[in-house]
This record gives structure tokens, sequence and C-alpha cells, in this order.
């Protein structure tokens, strides 16, 4: 898998990425040097770096395979994420990874680009152009994570986003013990993640996401576990059978043994509608 970091909030996540012999990693920002970076320009606005956007078709043509581009909502490179779509429309399973920021310290300007981001490639997401867009809050993984000191807040904020979007492709990409993960619906594809503790039966959402048609939760347990509890087995279905409601039709899961003591899960909600800020 390939993953783009555009600017630098998805650039530094993109780096996260790049720990994981899995995915191939592009940078795409300002001053940037090496192998796969790509530098842009400082422009006056989110207008102007639309406007004289390069064309990206041939640092990106490496580029082979799923493909996530990551974007910091704020930023006002972000309004070249159109013309990197440009660049790579070509490839197969194109999503995007939107983190948004706390909308409460922008000036009225960014908080103005922002909305207009979040809304287009949510857009982009509903109508097929792209497979589909992960919303994710940093105000809602803090929350996940709790009290994060401010040297390293972002650092810890990115590791846990990558972890969990690393581990529910791992998962994706194994054969279940039991149960099984299913694609979510056509028109489903606007989405988030989350942590899902299933001692406690407790969902942690990255994104408060409205209108959930679909979820799917990842169970990874101990192969001692798996072979010697019981139990285990009535427990998940009745979770599950708890999880369909009136809204949320559709609940798929996905069992996957792991060789360490400690049990954890994961879950991806879909829906068919734009969300609000």
């Amino acid at each position: 898998m390939n993953i783009i970091g555009l600017g630098k909030a998805g650039c530094a996540i993109a780096e996260c990425f790049s720990k994981y012999p899995q995915y191939k990693t592009f940078y795409i920002d300002l001053d940037r040097r090496g192998e796969n970076n790509y530098t842009i320009e400082k422009q006056q606005g989110p207008e102007q770096y639309e406007q004289n956007a390069p064309d990206l078709k041939k640092f990106l043509d490496s580029a082979e395979g799923a493909c996530y581009i990551v974007i910091g909502g704020s930023g006002d490179i972000s309004a070249m994420s159109l013309r990197v779509m440009e660049a790579i429309r070509d490839k197969k399973r194109i999503s995007v990874v939107y983190i948004q920021p706390d909308r409460s310290l922008l000036s009225e300007r960014k908080k103005r680009h922002e909305r207009v981001t979040f809304n287009v490639l949510q857009q982009y997401a509903r109508s097929g152009a792209i497979e589909r867009i992960y919303l994710i809050s940093n105000n809602a993984v803090e929350a996940v994570i709790g009290e994060v000191p401010i040297i390293g807040y972002y650092d810890k904020l990115n590791e846990v986003i990558v972890s969990t979007l690393h581990m529910i492709n791992v998962c994706k990409n194994q054969e279940p013990v039991m149960g099984g993960l299913e694609e979510p619906g056509e028109t489903r594809r606007i989405s988030t993640v989350g942590i899902y503790d299933f001692e406690k039966d407790e969902e942690k959402l990255f994104f408060s996401l409205d209108n959930a048609r679909e979820a799917c939760y990842i169970y990874c347990v101990g192969n001692k576990r798996l072979r010697e509890d019981g139990s285990l087995h009535k427990t998940i279905v009745s979770q599950m059978t708890g999880k369909i409601t009136d809204e949320t039709k559709t609940v798929s899961y996905g069992v996957f043994p792991t060789n360490y003591e400690t049990d954890y899960g994961y879950l991806l909600i879909h829906s068919p509608m734009i969300q609000n800020q």
C-alpha cells in the first residue's frame, strides 16, 4: 500500500507509516528533501496552492496499488488534494485519511478553509470519485488516549492513529479464525475507525460519525485463550447481536489470533451521509 502525506500533518503521519514494511511512503510539503519527497513552493493561501499546484504524476508514478492520501484539514496546502488525486486517478482504491484539527484554536480564515476541505472531500467519496474517506478528529483521539503532554503531543496522537489503521489493514489481509470482515455497501463511503475494548464492550471512535449504517468489529485474541476459553464464542455472539439497531442494521466481525497475552480490538464504522463538523 502507498501512503501519500500532503502538508505537515500528512507527512508526519506518513513518516509513522514508514516504520512498517508494508507501506511505500511519499511526502509533499514545503522544504522536503530526500527520496520520495516533493518540495512545494510556499504560497500566500489555499487558492494559490490549488492554482499553482505542479504536475505530480511523474513523482507518484511508482505508487502502485492502493493509496491513502493523508491530509490535515486546516493546512493551506490541503487545497492541493484534488490535484494529488488527479495525479493518481489511474490507480485502484484511492482513499483519503482526513485529520480534523481542534477547530476552536483556528482563525476564522482557517476555519472557513477547513470547512470547505472537509465537505469537498466527503462529496468526492460519496460520489465514488474515491473509494473512501476516513474521518479522524485529533480531539477524539486525545479523548481515547487520555492526558497527553505538550512535548510529543502530535507524535503520540499520530502513533495511535497509524497503529490502529495499520492493524486494521493487517487483519483485512488475513483470514479470521471465526467470522468475516464484510466490505461496506457501495454508498457507505464515509468512515471512521476506533478502539474496541471487548472485555468491557466499550467503543472509542476517532470521529463521532452520524447516521452509521454498518459496523465491523475486529477481535485480536491470544492463541491460548482461543484454545481454552469456552465462553468466548457466546460472548462475541451476544455482543454482535446487541450492536444491530434500527440505524446500524449491518454488523460483521472477525476473530484473529495473536501471540500476545493481552487481547485488543478495533472497529470500523461506515455511513452514506455527509458529516457535520
